[in-house]
Protein backbone atom coordinates (compact mmCIF):
# COMPACT_ATOMS: atom_id res chain seq x y z
CA UNK A 1 0.00 0.00 0.00
CA UNK A 2 1.82 3.37 -1.23
CA UNK A 3 0.04 6.12 -0.43
CA UNK A 4 0.21 9.21 1.72
CA UNK A 5 -2.72 11.72 2.90
CA UNK A 6 -2.23 15.20 3.57
CA UNK A 7 -3.84 17.13 6.62
CA UNK A 8 -2.88 20.68 6.57
CA UNK A 9 -0.01 20.21 4.71
CA UNK A 10 1.26 17.39 7.16
CA UNK A 11 1.67 13.74 4.81
CA UNK A 12 0.87 11.01 7.24
CA UNK A 13 1.32 7.15 5.65
CA UNK A 14 -2.00 5.61 4.78
CA UNK A 15 -1.03 2.46 7.00
CA UNK A 16 -0.66 4.46 10.35
CA UNK A 17 -3.87 5.87 9.35
CA UNK A 18 -5.91 2.66 9.07
CA UNK A 19 -4.19 1.55 12.23
CA UNK A 20 -5.92 4.43 14.28
CA UNK A 21 -9.46 3.49 12.88
CA UNK A 22 -8.17 0.08 13.51
CA UNK A 23 -7.93 0.84 17.41
CA UNK A 24 -10.74 2.58 17.29
CA UNK A 25 -12.51 -0.11 16.00
CA UNK A 26 -10.98 -2.58 17.96
CA UNK A 27 -11.81 -0.93 21.22
CA UNK A 28 -15.75 -1.13 20.73
CA UNK A 29 -15.22 -4.47 19.88
CA UNK A 30 -13.35 -5.29 22.90
CA UNK A 31 -16.29 -3.45 25.24
CA UNK A 32 -19.11 -5.92 22.85
CA UNK A 33 -16.97 -8.70 23.70
CA UNK A 34 -16.57 -7.93 26.90
CA UNK A 35 -20.62 -7.29 27.80
CA UNK A 36 -21.36 -10.53 26.09
CA UNK A 37 -18.56 -13.08 28.25
CA UNK A 38 -16.99 -13.43 24.92
CA UNK A 39 -13.56 -13.64 26.81
CA UNK A 40 -14.81 -16.25 28.99
CA UNK A 41 -13.79 -19.09 26.63
CA UNK A 42 -10.04 -17.95 26.24
CA UNK A 43 -7.07 -18.26 28.97
CA UNK A 44 -5.32 -14.83 27.57
CA UNK A 45 -7.52 -12.03 27.37
CA UNK A 46 -4.26 -9.76 25.92
CA UNK A 47 -3.85 -12.13 22.72
CA UNK A 48 -7.56 -12.29 21.81
CA UNK A 49 -6.92 -8.50 22.00
CA UNK A 50 -4.31 -8.64 19.77
CA UNK A 51 -5.54 -10.79 17.25
CA UNK A 52 -8.77 -8.83 17.16
CA UNK A 53 -6.75 -6.02 16.39
CA UNK A 54 -4.27 -7.56 13.69
CA UNK A 55 -8.08 -9.24 12.29
CA UNK A 56 -9.55 -5.95 12.06
CA UNK A 57 -6.28 -3.83 10.69
CA UNK A 58 -5.58 -6.52 7.78
CA UNK A 59 -9.15 -6.53 6.65
CA UNK A 60 -9.03 -2.61 6.81
CA UNK A 61 -6.32 -3.03 4.48
CA UNK A 62 -7.78 -5.04 2.32
CA UNK A 63 -10.92 -3.05 1.73
CA UNK A 64 -9.04 0.44 1.93
CA UNK A 65 -8.98 0.69 -2.04
CA UNK A 66 -13.29 -0.36 -2.09
CA UNK A 67 -13.66 2.58 1.00
CA UNK A 68 -11.95 5.45 -1.10
CA UNK A 69 -7.99 5.06 0.02
CA UNK A 70 -5.82 5.34 -3.23
CA UNK A 71 -3.50 2.36 -3.23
Amino acid sequence: MNGEMSFDGVFVPTLLVLAVIASIITLALMRIANLVGFYRLFAYRAAVDLCLYVLVLGLLVWAAPLIGFRQ
